[in-house]
Parts: C-alpha cells; sequence; structure tokens
C-alpha cells in the first residue's frame, strides 16, 4: 500500500507545528489536521504540487511504500525504493554535538550546495 508521509519533510524542515505551518499557508483547518497528522488516504494532484512547492521537496520524498504481506519477494519492484519510513532529523538534532569549527564547515558545505542548486 503507498502512503502519504509528510513527517520526515516536517522534520527537515524544521517545522514543528505542522498544523499552523499549513493553516498560514492557506490550507483549511480541517485539511492541514490531515496531512499533519499523517492520516491523508488520497490527494489530489493540484494540491500534492501545492505541497511539494511550498516543501520544496518532490512526491517521491513523500510517498512511503508498505508492501503487502503476501507479496512474495517484495524488493524486486521499483516500489521497494519506497519502502520504509524516511527518517530525517532536523539539523540542529544532528548538529548539537558537534564544535563550532565543524557547525561552519557543514554550513560552507550547505551554502556550496544551494549555489550548485541555483
Amino acid at each position: 500500500m503507498l502512503k502519504i508521509n509528510f513527517k520526515a519533510v516536517f522534520a527537515a524542515r524544521g517545522i514543528q507545528s505542522p498544523t499552523g505551518f499549513l493553516r498560514r499557508a492557506g490550507f483549511s483547518p480541517h485539511t492541514a489536521s490531515y496531512i499533519a497528522t499523517g492520516k491523508v488516504e488520497k490527494l489530489n494532484l493540484k494540491v500534492l504540487e501545492r505541497l511539494c512547492i511550498l516543501l520544496n521537496c518532490t512526491p517521491h520524498d513523500l510517498l512511503e511504500w508498505v508492501p503487502d504481506e503476501k507479496l512474495a519477494d517484495p524488493n524486486r519492484f521499483e516500489l521497494s525504493r519506497l519502502a520504509g519510513e524516511k527518517k530525517i532529523l532536523p539539523l540542529q538534532d544532528e548538529l548539537s554535538g558537534l564544535t563550532l569549527g565543524k557547525v561552519e564547515e557543514v554550513k560552507r558545505f550547505i551554502e556550496e550546495k544551494r549555489r550548485e542548486g541555483s
């Protein structure tokens, strides 16, 4: 079963209150709550595109595949690349144990990647 999982992207973006974030972006309270709590079972493509632009991600980043238990060898399917929950910790958690010099190295690396993406 394909699922839509926003948790990893919200975490990567440092969004601590997804419902509030989505409400401020113009989503209705009901829709924002369903997205933030992971209760979304379907999205139309226009909403999916809006979310991907808002979160600067791709649909691939939001999809997770949980193979049916009866499926023999799920790894033979391309969907297996979406298997397993994506776990991305907020960057501040990753940086907390580093020295200031190492944090500066990470900052330079990020700036370089941003320039490459422009």
